[in-house]
């Protein structure tokens, strides 16, 4: 087995995409032990034979809708005037349209491109340094993975046998907890940045903008209200915010005929990568299971479950890494299912775990230089991975120090699935 993951390594770190490198790698195990190949279309198969994993495309969907509408631009606007004058207030408003877009969108990825190309230009015609800006949105991005409904956490909820409604509810307070905390970073970083000219705005302007973005800002009631009322599970809420965003969309009259089957293609095309990553990477770990691979680890992690501070340490950097090589979907089908009944006997609830991991690869989204959401972002601003490093310093420090939190203080998880269940 370490022959197969020194391939997978070889082949990620030659460029190859992380679809046809897990592919190809556990096919290739598979061969090699003798499997039959329809033990491995079986596995891929049984990888997305999911009614949870529907949600996926449908929020996908939804998301491109209110993008090629302009909802994402009303949003952020008025997200600009509302908050704008506060230091660091475009830095600010750029974190608080992403936390709020995320519950329309579902993908870290959507959002770091929606926001960057939404918020750049005027960040920089506002006077913010361009790399300053390009981590203020990469980190903003970031949150995303933690915020209903996100696709991150459908998948894991999936591959987990967990409550998605559960998962949405535990990771909505360290959603919170994140985003606040990099607000005030860019609010003390933006003393010692340059001078940047100030949003003015009046009382009317603001109105306006409300009204503007009261679509964008119905959606994440409808869906997560739904949800949390026990109106509908969250596929059913899927297709209620695709059904909302097109009703809203067509009474607005906001995008043309004939730009609706690109919308549908698009939508369809990143449905597909994401629902090809999560198959592919179910051949791998059908494999890791047929060599007794969580046996292996199982045996080398119980020895740290007594220590939880040492264990917690050997999770955030196994997920951390495992996270930045693999991507964030695949790297959570992977180890999981491994490390889900060791955390539980060092004392994590599946919950508390859960939303530990999915905030650990967030930051592995948005650590340079391969971040995916630093390639979106660099690629949207024109500059280059190397000037990223710097100025995203101060929002990985802070990310670790929120997973700590998380780590070691379970009520941020747990509370609000105790509360309401």
């Amino acid at each position: 087995m370490i022959l197969t993951i020194g391939l997978l390594a070889l082949f990620v770190l030659a460029g190859a995409p992380i679809i046809a490198s897990l592919g190809a790698v556990g096919t290739i195990d598979g061969l090699m032990q003798g499997l039959p190949l329809t033990n491995i279309a079986q596995a891929m198969y049984h990888g997305v034979d999911s009614f949870t994993l529907l949600a996926v495309p449908l929020f996908i969907l939804a998301g491109e809708i209110l993008f090629h509408s302009g909802s994402a631009g009303r949003l952020v606007n008025f997200m600009n005037l509302l908050v704008g004058r506060v230091p660091g207030g475009l830095g600010v408003s750029a974190v608080a349209s992403t936390m709020v877009f995320s519950g329309l969108s579902g993908s870290v990825n959507a959002d770091a491109a929606a926001i960057s190309s939404a918020m750049l230009p005027s960040m920089e015609k506002a006077g913010y340094r361009k790399e300053w800006s390009s981590a203020i949105i990469a980190a903003a991005a970031g949150t995303g993975i933690l915020i209903p409904p996100s696709i991150t956490i459908i998948v894991l909820a999936t591959v987990a046998n967990m409550s998605v409604t559960k998962l949405f509810l535990a990771a909505t307070l360290p959603a919170i907890l994140v985003g606040v905390t990099k607000m005030l970073i860019i609010m003390y970083r933006s003393r010692l940045e340059p001078p940047v000219a100030p949003v003015h705005f009046s009382v009317p302007e603001l109105g306006r903008a409300f009204v503007l973005a009261i679509p964008a800002l119905g959606a994440p009631i409808i869906i997560l209200g739904g949800i949390f009322m026990g109106f509908f599970t969250a596929t059913e809420s899927a297709a209620a915010a695709v059904a909302y965003v097109t009703i809203i969309t067509l009474l607005q009259r906001s995008i043309p005929a004939r730009a609706w089957l690109g919308i549908l293609i698009k939508a369809g095309r990143t449905s597909a990568i994401v629902l090809s990553l999560v198959g592919v990477a179910q051949i791998l770990g059908y494999m890791l299971a047929y060599n007794s691979v969580g046996e292996q680890v199982a045996e080398f992690a119980s020895q740290l479950t007594s220590h939880k501070i040492v264990f917690t340490v050997f999770i955030v950097v196994v997920f951390w890494l495992l996270g930045a090589l693999l991507d964030g979907i695949p790297a959570l089908i992977l180890l999981i299912p491994l490390f889900l009944p060791i955390a539980q006997d060092a004392g994590f609830s599946d919950i508390h775990f859960a939303i530990l991991a999915i905030a650990i690869v967030g930051i592995s989204l948005v650590t340079p230089p391969i971040g995916t959401a630093c390639f979106i972002v660099t690629g949207v601003a024109n500059i280059r991975m190397v000037n990223l490093v710097r100025p995203m310093l101060p929002f990985m420090a802070i990310m670790f120090v929120t997973i700590l939190l998380l780590a070691f203080v379970p009520a941020f998880s747990e509370w609000l699935p105790r509360l309401l269940y």
